[in-house]
């Protein structure tokens, strides 16, 4: 017996000493890898004074790009806050992972998930995060299981004038990205679009998140001397994020008879109704118009493009500051630094504004590299590059292993191109974007095809876009119907590609019917223009809120869905909502009858009795989101965030229309 006890007391000891031995030798290799440095970028497009701008007052930016390289045919993965900052982190397509939307949440879908600093952390790096990194807002909290350090969490929404707040009140826009009354946005008043009050830098969130960046980094390189701790920092800056808020200082650079202007403000001709934008975001912000088919003033325009110009000159301050910082701590030549935009912005190009398309302007982005040893200064490439591709770049740079994790990795390593920029590692970029149907695309250096298409439909239901960038920059027609093989050998290109995976899978676990799981019910969208509606159904197995059967969206249409453990149904009328609910809890199983006519909006929950208000009046109009079940598949037709998953089952669905159109 003694024997055997000494035989493991020498076990452990041997183990313990291994373990110490590998600890060691993996201290050793982490105190010689690369320092990094991200961004990144809220809706920040190319309008740089290095990518060409001609305007644009970005020195700092520009001086980073001439360290390094400047990648000029750089997109996004899908022009989305949430979903963009996913595909950057995980190295994934929201095509892959079904993280489409802006209360999407990671854990849920992908509990296991390794992001990127969490992969550099196994290796030793020391990872932490400022400012807007993961998007936070809409329900969604983000993942600050990502870094070992908290989060430092700051302002997105963010006013210092009370007149852009009517007096100090909570705006809509403050109220999505701060998670609070997420049911009643529509009952909220609409922030400034812009402001620009005489304040110093810090009085923004930008200038604080700059700040404290500043410190991190300062402690980053005490750590790193003291015990060889390479860091991982990412910095995300909120500006030019709508609203427009920025010291009068950087307003007062521009020349506002100089702000380049849209010089083509229509849909493209012979596009697909499934691929515009009116409204939308930016009709959350006064004095802009709330009906989507508004025509902005000339004045208003000019003032949006002013906001944008001087909010990107505000955060380009904020940026030099960190990258002046870097220098000053003799970190520049052992830091690998990267800026990203998470995707671009219209600014009135095709009649659009902000982001939530497939077209250039939402989807091309900045990514500038720096990485000592192996880029030079004032590289650039046409290489096309996606936001998943920085992941396995970083990654490679570092000199870590491949990444092998419960998630695909989706992107290609551009660390070839960073030592050769006449190298091409792909052919093309991927993007994809969310309506109704799926719109996924593909970009070549002169080509993009979009293919609209729902997840189940056979593939000759598709509708097709297709742009030439060297003869029509400014996609002012689909050139689909003239050119059938080129859509043709560019379709095959974005056939090799995996299906793509439906919108939230988590909810596929409680049988919601989404789009996997409709069959059986005629999801016909029915005729409602000045109609009676009658809805009735059935659900079981409810565990929790969401959207029951919804059709429309921002403008007008209706939504039968659980809020706050209550029935509730919201009919939309030229943008304002009205909301007939039942005070009663939700059963675990229940049926429901939903009606609106022109006298009352009427609830009934199982055999209690009917609740009933004043109607808003017949919706005026077909809204141009069709009908979804089980979540609200586009822009929200009720008085909560889309997509508002149901957690329950709707067993039954039958939605009776009394047309009157005759009267």
């Amino acid at each position: 017996m003694m024997m055997l006890k000494m035989q493991r007391l020498l076990y452990v000891l041997l183990i313990a000493a291994f373990q110490s031995s590998t600890w060691t030798d993996q201290a050793a290799i982490a105190a010689e890898r690369p320092n990094v440095l991200m961004i990144l970028v809220d809706d920040l497009k190319p309008a740089m004074g290095c990518y060409g701008d001609a305007v644009a007052k970005t020195p700092n930016m520009d001086k980073l790009a001439d360290s390094g390289m400047r990648f000029d045919l750089a997109f996004c993965n899908q022009a989305v806050c949430a979903p963009s900052r996913f595909t950057l982190m995980l190295g994934s397509h929201s095509t892959s992972t079904g993280l489409y939307g802006l209360g999407s949440q990671l854990r849920q879908v992908i509990p296991d998930a390794v992001t990127m600093p969490q992969y550099f952390a196994k290796y030793g790096y020391r990872t932490e995060s400022l400012g807007k990194v993961f998007h936070i807002g809409h329900g969604n909290e983000g993942d600050p299981s990502s870094f070992m350090v908290p989060h430092f969490h700051d302002k997105v929404i963010e006013y210092l004038d009370p007149d852009s707040t009517d007096g100090g009140q909570l705006t809509r826009e403050e109220a999505y990205f701060t998670n609070q009354k997420l049911g009643q946005i529509a009952s909220l008043p609409r922030g400034a679009a812009y402001e620009f009050p005489q304040v110093s830098d810090s009085d923004y969130a930008d200038g604080r998140v700059a700040n404290e960046t500043i410190q991190r980094l300062r402690k980053a390189k005490d750590l790193r001397h003291s015990d060889g701790t390479p860091f991982f920092i990412v910095a995300g800056f909120a500006r030019p994020h709508l609203p427009f808020s920025a010291p009068k200082a950087y307003w007062d650079l521009y020349d506002r008879e100089e702000l380049p202007m849209p010089s083509y403000e229509e849909l493209p001709k012979d596009s697909p109704v499934v691929a515009g934008k009116r409204g939308g975001e930016i009709s959350n912000y006064k004095p802009v118009p709330t009906q989507s088919d508004a025509v902005f003033s000339a004045e208003l325009k000019r003032n949006l493009i002013h906001g944008y110009y001087a909010s990107m000159s505000y955060v380009d301050a904020q940026i030099g500051k960190v990258i002046s910082e870097l220098a000053d701590l003799e970190l520049n030549d052992e830091t690998i630094v990267v800026l990203w935009g998470d995707h671009g912005f219209h600014l009135g190009d095709l009649g659009i504004w902000t982001k939530h398309t497939n077209y250039e302007q939402a989807n091309r982005i900045p990514i500038l590299i720096a990485a000592p040893g192996i880029t030079r200064p004032g590289m650039a490439t046409s290489q096309p590059a996606e936001s998943v591709d920085l992941f396995p770049t970083l990654v490679e740079l570092a000199g870590l292993p491949k990444p092998i994790v419960p998630q695909s990795i989706d992107g290609v390593s551009l660390v070839p191109v960073l030592q050769d920029p006449t190298k091409r590692v792909r052919s093309h970029a991927y993007h994809a974007y969310p309506r109704r149907q799926l719109g996924r695309a593909i970009r070549t250096e002169r080509y993009r095809l979009v293919e609209w298409q729902s997840v189940n439909e056979p593939s000759g239901q598709a509708l097709y876009e297709l742009y030439d960038y060297e003869v029509d920059p400014l996609e002012t027609r689909n050139l689909a119907a003239d050119q059938p093989e080129l859509v043709d050998t560019l379709r095959e290109v974005l056939a090799n590609y995996p299906k793509p995976v439906s919108r939230s899978p988590r909810r596929s676990r409680s049988k919601t019917i989404n789009s996997e799981t409709r069959k059986g019910f005629d999801l016909k969208t029915p005729i409602i223009i000045k109609s009676e509606l009658e809805i009735i159904a059935k659900v079981e197995s409810v565990n929790g809120d969401g959207v029951i059967v919804a059709q429309g969206g921002r403008e007008h249409g209706y939504a039968v869905h659980v809020f706050n453990g209550q029935l509730a149904f919201d009919v939309r009328v030229n943008g304002v909502v009205k909301r007939v609910i039942c005070p009663q809890r939700v059963p675990k199983k229940f049926s429901l009858l939903a009606t609106l006519d022109g006298e009352s909006l009427s609830l009934q929950l199982g055999d209690q009795p009917m609740v009933r208000i004043a109607s808003p009046g017949l919706i005026p109009v077909q809204p141009k989101d069709e009908l979804s079940v089980g979540f609200d598949e586009s822009s929200a037709a009720g008085d909560y965030s889309a997509p508002n998953d149901f957690d329950g089952t709707v067993t039954h669905l039958d939605i009776r229309v009394s047309n009157r159109l005759g009267e």
